[in-house]
């Protein structure tokens, strides 16, 4: 799976096509995507993430190991940090900057595109349409098969549901999928996962509740 696909993958299971926009509040689709981007660096070895929950670089990670933006961002960022940080102290400080990242990568790539209309009164709204249907539904749809067939989960597609699950966002899989066979599924997948992906469940986890409570504020 090409690089930064569990980042774009997470934007777009998470993006309400008819609404134009993300069904997630952006403070908890922010937590997702940098779940997401933490998480394809684990899975291609750049990161770990400890007992304690704090993301660290390994020996093989290097600013110039990607040239995928998001992942450069995510990455430079621990590389250059002199200590370790908990995986919530990096949803608060690259949340909002990777997720302009990955629209801008997206639409970029022509698969979405910022759409401009103007409203009763005159005021202008923008929505992502999208431009490639193939290319914007295969995530989720990948997902729901392999829910349904759990034989076929990739080490990509099993982090991606333990990432949704993570963030109790199950019902982006709706109606097909209902919330109790994706949890089920999650927690089979977790133990098929290498530590440090369950670490960062926990780490994000906890960022989500977070999150959660300063939303109903």
């Amino acid at each position: 799976m090409e690089q930064g696909a569990l980042t774009t993958g997470f934007f777009l299971i998470a993006l309400d096509e008819p609404a134009g926009r993300p069904a997630l509040h952006p403070e908890l689709l922010a937590c997702g995507l940098v779940g997401a981007q933490l998480a394809d660096l684990v899975v291609a070895g750049a990161l770990t993430v400890t007992e304690d929950e704090r993301v660290h670089a390994t020996r093989s990670a290097a600013p110039q190991a990607t040239t995928d933006e998001a992942a450069a961002l995510v990455l430079d960022s621990v590389v250059h940090e002199p200590r370790a940080h908990p995986v919530r102290a990096w949803v608060d400080a690259l949340g909002a900057p990777l997720t302009e990242l990955v629209q801008i990568d997206l639409v970029r790539r022509g698969v979405l595109a910022v759409e401009e209309r103007r409203g009763l009164l005159g005021r202008r709204h923008t929505r992502l349409a999208v431009t490639d249907p193939p290319a914007a539904h295969a995530p989720e749809t990948t997902l729901r098969s392999m829910v349904r067939h759990p034989s076929t989960f990739t080490l990509h597609g099993a982090s991606t549901l333990v990432l949704v699950a993570a963030l109790g966002v199950e019902q982006l899989l709706e109606p097909e999928i209902d919330r109790a066979t994706a949890r089920d599924r999650a927690g089979q997948a977790t133990a098929h996962l290498p530590g440090a992906i369950a670490r960062l469940r926990d780490g994000l986890a906890a960022a989500a509740t977070a999150v959660g409570v300063a939303v109903r504020r």
